[in-house]
């Protein structure tokens, strides 16, 4: 029977799955599914620390503008 004409399954079906098996593939794809969170948390997190550093460096670079009388950028 080609391409699986006739079957109830594809040919490759061993039968239903063990309570074993369903159990393991339950487990890898919360293993999967957590990793990807912490991923996603992970790249927030440092956005949000790059985000923070970068307005802290500008704020800084205008407190010393006005402190030291450093103007930015070309000299006129």
């Amino acid at each position: 029977m080609p391409n699986g004409e006739g079957y109830e399954h594809a040919p490759t079906d061993y039968g239903p799955l063990t309570q074993q098996q369903a159990e393991n593939i339950a487990d890898l794809a919360a293993r999967r599914a957590e990793e990807r969170m912490y991923a996603r948390v992970g790249r927030s997190v440092v956005g949000r620390a790059l985000y923070a550093i970068g307005a802290a460096v500008c704020a800084l670079a205008v407190w010393l503008s006005g402190w030291f009388h450093v103007t930015l950028g070309p000299p006129k």
